[in-house]
């Protein structure tokens, strides 16, 4: 009866905070840039499908929710390196940090980079993310986007450019075992320089399951905001340990139409991920994560408070 009264506060607490985001966040619809569509996290939560949003429990929050950053116990960094859809010209890699601490909240910064020497985009993020109380928190992507397309003039409007970008996250746990995540990305409706188009902004919604000590099952919505219609994006994901040192993954998505897997190996402070990404018509995606964990790996059955 105790947890059950609990469980309807968490619930009367979460929803009107979650209704007040969406209606926020739902501006004039525009039509989007295709620059700085999402290219995915580290190995870890691609590996289960993407879903994330509502397990967001590492250094990946910076990508999947900030507000997870609250859940980090010590200091993480991780490097990740890919080729979509296995070309050299789509080489992407990125660099993420977070810094937790005790009464101020816990902080991150990322630097990533995608494409080659003739069309690059690069995006730096400072992270922040914070606890309203007991099993709920909040989080803040500020992000500074870059695009250079070599050889274009410098007044060109395709020919290179920065924005500004907001991201705002929200996480509970519903109950000892369930989480809700929900992400707004790209806020405020950045443009890269002159161009009219929004870079591409969406709400993700998640949500975790922990059934048994360290066994997790993610299932995300991504709901694009576009003025034409876009179908959302629907992602589910499972992480199972196998040994106090080894997991493996694995997870599906709609859009595209393609499967996931993945193994994670860690010992002592150092963890290693790999991810494999499927694709219907173009080839597969092989994708590398090493971190470094000074609070050891989280352990999943139990949120930190």
């Amino acid at each position: 009866m105790w947890e059950e009264d609990l469980n309807r506060r968490t619930i009367r607490k979460v929803l009107p905070l979650v209704l007040i985001f969406l209606l926020c966040y739902i501006s004039p619809l525009t039509s989007s840039y295709g620059a700085f569509e999402e290219k995915g996290a580290g190995a870890r939560p691609m590996g289960m499908g993407g879903a994330f949003t509502g397990v967001a429990d590492d250094v990946n929050a910076i990508y999947c929710n900030p507000a997870g950053l609250k859940l980090v116990r010590g200091v993480e960094v991780m490097t990740m390196a890919t080729q979509i859809f296995a070309l050299k010209d789509l080489t992407y890699y990125l660099f993420g940090g977070v810094v937790p601490t005790r009464k101020i909240g816990a902080f991150g910064i990322s630097y990533s980079q995608f494409g080659y020497a003739e069309y690059r985009e690069s995006e730096t993020i400072f992270s922040y993310g914070q606890s309203f109380s007991p099993g709920i928190y909040f989080g803040l992507n500020a992000k500074v986007v870059s695009l250079r397309i070599k050889g274009a003039s410098k007044s060109s409007e395709y020919g290179g450019a920065s924005a500004f970008a907001l991201d705002l996250g929200l996480l509970a746990d519903i109950s000892s075992r369930i989480s809700l995540g929900v992400m707004a990305v790209n806020l405020n409706g950045p443009h890269l320089g002159k161009c009219s188009e929004n870079l591409a902004q969406g709400v993700k919604v998640g949500t975790s399951f922990r059934f048994i000590s360290g066994y997790i099952a993610s299932l995300d919505i991504d709901l694009p905001i576009s003025s034409i219609v876009v179908e959302p994006v629907i992602k589910a994901g499972l992480e199972l340990p196998l040994s106090q040192n080894l997991a493996i993954r694995a997870g599906v998505e709609n859009e595209p139409a393609r499967f996931t897997g993945g193994v994670g190996f860690h010992w002592s402070v150092f963890a290693f991920d790999y991810a494999f990404l499927s694709h219907p018509f173009l080839s597969g995606q092989h994708q590398f994560s090493l971190s470094l964990h000074s609070g050891g790996i989280t352990k999943q059955i139990n949120r930190p408070q």
